[in-house]
């Protein structure tokens, strides 16, 4: 097989998954202008060395877990790259609005702001992207249990925070969590 043949093969899943790899680069550059840094540099890292991808291997896991390395590549100097995560409040909150609204739903972008960056980055692979705890674990180079840790640990927070809050405000947060027709079932 020629060079060129593999290339062709993976560019265009690498393409069609863009916008998802642009939100998790922006989430662990702490916005858009850095997260379209590290996506860019990953990108060119994927294209170059793309005879590390294996047949078999699901893209996007593979794709994501380039994103992260180069991530943590470029922090390789510091104790703790996860502490290093920053999240611009403008930025972060922009990455949840709605495309043609001016809706924000501010008590959960006010929540997952708070998160620790290894509760953010699960919750945004599993509920945000959809991956398996597996695949999540891959990516972040953990085991699918660590996953699911992180979940439970984000929603007892998410539980505490509710708590401190008066009832019917505790209700308007959990009705911003669930969109029209998606509630969950008493």
């Amino acid at each position: 097989m020629r060079a060129q043949d593999l290339y062709d093969s993976i560019r265009p899943g690498l393409v069609a998954m863009l916008p998802r790899l642009k939100r998790f680069a922006d989430v662990l550059g702490g916005g858009r202008e850095a997260g379209r840094g590290l996506l860019r540099r990953a990108l060119q890292y994927m294209l170059a060395e793309q005879h590390l991808y294996q047949r078999g291997t699901a893209l996007d896991v593979w794709a994501f877990s380039e994103v992260y390395r180069q991530w943590r590549h470029e922090l390789s100097g510091q104790a703790d790259p996860m502490a290093h995560i920053k999240v611009d409040d403008v930025d972060f909150g922009t990455l949840f609005d709605i495309e043609n609204e001016s809706y924000r739903d501010e008590p959960v972008i006010a929540f997952l702001m708070g998160l620790p960056p290894q509760q953010r980055l699960s919750l945004l692979l599993v509920y945000g992207d959809g991956f398996e705890h597996e695949d999540a674990g891959r990516i972040l180079d953990v085991s699918a249990e660590m996953i699911a840790s992180r979940l439970i640990r984000m929603s007892a927070s998410l539980s505490d925070r509710l708590n401190e809050r008066p009832p019917a405000q505790a209700a308007a947060i959990v009705e911003t969590l669930y969109p029209e027709g998606h509630r969950a079932s008493p």
